[in-house]
């Protein structure tokens, strides 16, 4: 919750701040591609027993962010999106290997469940910072003091540990990866495109709640909590559904009623602030479980090296993803008409492909049809 509360702070500081969107766009996704890419490596080291030490160091770096509002120069911004995208990093496949140990036959409702919490923290994260920010003085520093306490707390906890004490090797580090390879390249690809169009979405979403002349509120982190809020409760119903059933059906539907969701929102014309809060709800739980589905499908391809395919469902297509907000402020530096939205239209068909890509792969035979 914690963590994910500080990636949420720049997509709104930059509308506050009245930012050029094709700079802020660069500022974020640059600094998101370098960032997200080290997750791979922070992963392998997180399976040979370093997990806890990677935890501490995500949620210090990721902290920096709130030093934002001190910062002067589009320098400065970009060194502190870096520092939050490499705690981001370390800290994400940590995690997620941790919860998905916790319980090796419910992999797909650990990992769901947790992610959960993880998305309250994103749908609360601009509200409150709007919040602390209009009453302490146009800071969020404060903030630094229960990240203190959960990193004593960590320091302190006895989280079991594997050491492995065998020499780097490349083969060792690319040898899980290659099982199942065929499955893994299509849902990294489907986890590139969905994050791509969420990215940008999320960069975007303030400017939309304006230009549809949406309330204040809605505009100042309303919109945003309610599109993240919406995934944070729909995750655990998908992880269950996703372990009682194969996580394809369920991720085809899913994939099938995000594009519908998400056009009919653009499509149509603003209605009232409930039913606004209502289909950004719906929209954001539809898109936002995609992710955790997906993560949760390679862990039970790759059982042995949990943290190591997070890391690639996870960093290795954030880091492309985290362009999708470059994207989406170029692309609407250049439209005269409509530019917000348009863009987002165009972006939408990335859904599309997704679901293509994930019916291609081949449905697994049960094991006790193979038996027999």
């Amino acid at each position: 919750m914690l963590l994910d509360f500080f990636t949420g702070i720049w997509p709104l500081y930059k509308t506050m701040a009245g930012m050029d969107l094709a700079k802020a766009g660069l500022i974020g996704g640059i600094s998101g591609c370098i960032g997200e890419s080290t997750q791979l490596f922070f992963g392998y080291f997180c399976d040979r027993g370093y997990r806890k030490l990677l935890m501490i160091l995500g949620l210090l770096l990721a902290s920096s962010i709130l030093w934002v509002t001190c910062s002067q120069g589009s320098g400065l911004c970009f060194v502190l999106l870096l520092l939050l995208m490499l705690g981001s990093a370390s800290f994400h496949p940590a995690s997620v290997g941790w919860a998905g140990m916790l319980s090796p036959e419910k992999k797909g409702r650990n990992i769901l469940l947790f992610a959960s919490g993880g998305a309250i923290g994103l749908a609360f994260s601009q509200v409150i910072f709007t919040g602390i920010l209009s009453k302490s003085g146009g800071h969020a520093l404060i903030l630094l003091i229960p990240t203190a306490i959960l990193v004593l707390f960590l320091a302190f906890y006895p989280l079991p540990e594997q050491m492995n004490n065998r020499s780097l090797s490349l083969r060792a580090f690319l040898q899980p990866l290659l099982k199942n390879k065929r499955a893994l390249f299509s849902l990294y690809a489907t986890q590139v495109l969905n994050y791509t169009l969420m990215t940008a979405w999320i960069f975007l979403l303030p400017d939309l709640m304006r230009h549809k002349g949406c309330h204040h509120w809605l505009c100042m982190g309303g919109g945003h909590l309610s599109f993240i809020l919406g995934s944070a409760l729909m995750m655990v119903p998908a992880g269950h559904l996703s372990d009682k059933f194969h996580p394809k059906p369920v991720l085809l539907i899913v994939l099938c009623c995000a594009l519908f969701s998400f056009y009919t929102f653009l499509m149509l014309p603003t209605g009232s602030t409930a039913t606004t809060i209502g289909m950004l709800a719906l929209t954001g739980g539809l898109m936002g479980t995609i992710n955790p589905i997906l993560v949760s499908w390679g862990n039970k391809l790759v059982p042995e090296s949990p943290s190591t395919v997070s890391a690639l469902m996870m960093g290795c297509a954030w880091s492309l993803a985290s362009l999708g907000a470059t994207w989406a402020g170029l692309i609407a530096n250049t439209l005269n008409t409509d530019p917000i939205r348009t863009t987002l239209l165009l972006l939408g068909t990335l859904l599309a492909v997704g679901f293509f890509l994930i019916l291609l792969i081949p449905q697994p035979i049960p094991e006790d049809i193979e038996s027999f």
